[in-house]
């Protein structure tokens, strides 16, 4: 009869967990991993059994001098130093990650807009700030949809439409990118912490110029501040988010290598 899960020492819950986290590596390094700390797991337990330990702490001690996982796994990743030598198609399925979490984040903030326009009106996203003219033919086209509608209403509206349609486009366009990325491969995995950053950094900077634009569009009246401030809302969470993966990535990056275990 096979053991059940919950019968499991903490040996094979170390190795499941192992295997888990090296499930994107390169396919023999991986094995070599997992069969060489399978081994030393082993045998450090049965020398700590020797001594005196019962099965149970023998194994919970061999798994605490072996160290986590994500120090172990980081073996298997390029080191930081070598990135510039990383031939092109290690580089594909990360940069389509990142374009599907930009493209759904986009979308996102459509779905967001939308809110505000219902919420305060077309105006607060997508209103012109002051200054702004339509000629005389412009504005008839402008109002032909919306009868009854004053020109720098019906630009508001048509405006409105057009934010929200063509971000909730892309966020489309990012749901098909997002499943391109499950299938590809990933030959060479990148340093821990790499990707999340450069995602970091790219929403963190379109936060700031977008939170930038909300500002002056307020001061100018407010008018079409919705549509930054969405973009805002969506953009600074998320750069929070992946920089603190990043930085955890790091660490783990800087982590014991399984040969330095005792």
């Amino acid at each position: 009869m096979n053991p059940r899960p919950e019968d499991a020492g903490a040996i094979d819950a170390y190795l499941d967990e192992l295997f888990a986290a090296a499930r994107d590596s390169e396919p023999a390094a991986a094995r070599r991993l997992l069969a060489e700390a399978e081994s030393h797991l082993r045998e450090s337990a049965g020398r700590l059994m020797a001594q005196g330990l019962s099965p149970e702490d023998a194994e919970a001690e061999a798994v605490r001098r072996f160290g986590p996982v994500g120090a172990a796994t980081s073996a298997l990743r390029t080191p930081l130093r070598s990135l510039g030598r990383l031939p092109l198609r290690a580089l594909m399925r990360p940069a389509v990650g990142l374009a599907a979490i930009g493209a759904i984040a986009v979308g996102l903030s459509g779905i967001l807009s939308e809110v505000f326009g219902r919420l305060w009106g077309a105006g607060f996203v997508s209103g012109d700030l002051p200054g702004v003219a339509y000629t005389a033919a412009r504005c008839a086209v402008l109002q032909a949809p919306y009868p009854g509608l004053d020109c720098a209403q019906a630009a508001a509206e048509h405006h409105w439409g057009e934010v929200v349609e063509g971000r909730v486009f892309l966020g489309a366009v990012g749901l098909v990118l997002l499943a391109l990325w499950r299938i590809l491969p990933q030959d060479v995995p990148l340093p821990a912490g790499v990707v999340p950053a450069l995602g970091a950094a790219a929403f963190l900077l379109a936060s700031a110029a977008t939170g930038l634009a909300a500002g002056t569009a307020a001061v100018q009246g407010g008018q079409g501040v919705g549509a930054w401030l969405s973009a805002t809302s969506v953009a600074l969470p998320l750069g929070i988010a992946l920089g603190i993966l990043a930085l955890a990535g790091l660490r783990r990056q800087g982590g014991l290598r399984p040969g330095a275990a005792r």
